[in-house]
């Protein structure tokens, strides 16, 4: 009787530890699975920030992109203005150009019209007055051929002859002014040469009053037999130098 309660007991206390044991394990799953929910609620919302980060920046940057295509286009319109400005200030100039080219030549038509006319009228004028002065003309050959002309040949005959005696006075005062310059030169020549030649001459005694000189200072030498001939202006000529 006793060996059955013991028995008995015995299986209480492990079926106690196994319910104690499952227990334990229950609440570690439960601990574990806690774990990992947390985990997964903390990477979802690391996630979603670091989704929400990336969507600030990106829209950020779409927003610089923007911002630089719209100072970029409106620098482009701008130049273009301005381009288009300055083309459209170079047409106006161009056609103004053009209306004050096209006004010149019209009046410059108009005024070769005006003067093709007066040269018509002038060439009219010039034939009347070409035939009246031919028709003179015609009456003052005979005249000229029996009075005129003879007269004039004389006067020319004349004027050439004054013409010659005027080339050769000319002629002849040319040569003698040449006559004269050579004169003044071969003088200015003699003079130098004068001037030159004195100028050697003194050379000549300073040195022959030099070499008397130094023959006074000197005590008297027998002179050396003289091996060649010295030469006239040599002062030191038979002198024995040794």
């Amino acid at each position: 009787m006793e060996a059955g309660s013991h028995d008995s007991l015995a299986n209480q206390l492990m079926e106690l530890q196994s319910i104690q044991e499952a227990r334990v394990a229950a609440e570690e799953d439960a601990r574990l699975k806690a774990a990992e929910e947390a985990r997964r609620r903390a990477d979802a919302e690391a996630r979603r920030r670091r989704e929400e980060e990336e969507a600030r920046l990106a829209a950020e940057e779409q927003a610089r992109l923007a911002a630089e295509r719209a100072a970029r286009e409106e620098e482009e319109r701008r130049v273009r203005e301005a381009k288009e400005a300055e083309l459209r200030v170079q047409l106006e100039e161009q056609a103004k150009a053009r209306a004050a080219e096209q006004e010149r030549l019209l009046a410059h038509e108009k005024e070769i019209a005006a003067i093709t006319a007066a040269e018509r009228s002038k060439a009219r004028n010039r034939k009347i007055a070409l035939g009246a002065t031919l028709a003179i003309l015609l009456g003052a050959l005979g005249s000229y051929a029996l009075l005129i002309k003879p007269a004039l040949e004389r006067k020319a005959l004349e004027a050439e002859l004054a013409r010659q005696e005027q080339q050769l006075a000319v002629e002849q005062n040319e040569r003698a002014q040449q006559a004269l310059e050579d004169a003044k030169l071969q003088a200015a020549e003699a003079v130098e040469a004068k001037a030159q030649y004195e100028e050697k001459l003194e050379a000549r005694e300073r040195r022959e009053r030099e070499r008397e000189a130094r023959m006074k200072d000197r005590p008297r030498q027998q002179a050396k037999p003289k091996a060649e001939r010295c030469k006239p202006d040599d002062p030191l000529c038979g002198l024995d130098l040794d």
